[in-house]
């Protein structure tokens, strides 16, 4: 094959394939000439010719590990405070309903030992989000993601494992409010000082985000206060009759005391 380059003042050539690979061994041609052959429909810097695209592809490679690693990622502490707690609002809305569909109590819920087990259909959820699309929707509104070092989804098994942390050390197993803001305030602690969460940390997990728009912004707090709405019509006959019986204490522990 007979190739044409642009050399200095003009075209130089043809020739041999062999003669222009001898060059850049040599160091004579960068790669960043104009060539041509025939057949070929313009002129392409040499390097992307394909006969001679592998004699640069060590150089390339050598570039790229010379490049350095990419910036650590900001905690974003409080983004991913208010998308936990969309996808867990989102998570209860759906619920509740379902649990007094199939007859059951939310108050009887709690005073028996399945309160442990109520959250394991949002776990396996979340991680299987994870797992499949990097994201969750409280995350995917505020655009974070949750990678591997190496920018990769994770595996299954990890993103159980992550979800299943966060909701120990993060949510407090979401049994009593004040173990949950306990378990908030410590994590909130941990991710300005560490730069990471504590479930990050034990899982080399990476968060990844960017810095939110005024109108993505919006839109959240919108659909937020929308799920907040909801969820708290659905839990209203719940607070009713947990309204109903303080009064109740209240009506006694008066009486007692007159």
């Amino acid at each position: 094959m007979e190739i044409w380059v642009v050399e200095g003042d003009g075209k130089k050539g043809p020739f041999e394939t062999y003669l222009v690979r001898e060059r850049i061994e040599g160091g004579e041609l960068s790669g960043d000439e104009l060539a041509w052959h025939k057949d070929q429909d313009g002129w392409v810097k040499l390097r992307e010719m394909d006969v001679f695209r592998s004699a640069f592809e060590p150089a390339d490679l050598e570039v790229q590990e010379a490049l350095p690693p990419p910036l650590p990622a900001e905690p974003y502490p409080f983004l991913r405070f208010f998308a936990r707690w969309f996808d867990v609002s989102l998570y209860l809305l759906f619920f509740f309903p379902l649990l007094r569909l199939a007859g059951g109590d939310p108050l009887q819920m709690y005073a028996s030992p399945s309160l442990y087990l109520y959250f394991l259909p949002f776990l396996l959820l979340e991680a299987t989000m994870l797992h499949k699309l990097v994201t969750t929707p409280g995350k995917y509104l505020l655009g974070i993601r949750v990678v591997t070092l190496d920018e990769k989804p994770l595996s299954l098994q990890a993103a159980l494992v992550r979800s299943l942390r966060a909701f120990i050390v993060g949510l407090g197993l979401m049994v009593h409010p004040v173990l949950t803001g306990i378990c908030h305030f410590y994590c909130i602690w941990y991710l300005l000082r560490r730069k990471e969460a504590p479930w990050d940390t034990m899982t080399t997990t990476r968060v990844a985000g960017k810095r939110i728009r005024m109108v993505a912004a919006l839109r959240f707090s919108l659909l937020f206060v929308a799920l907040v709405s909801l969820l708290f019509v659905v839990l209203l006959p719940t607070l009713q009759v947990i309204l109903e019986s303080f009064i109740e204490l209240a009506k006694e522990q008066k009486g007692g005391a007159l």
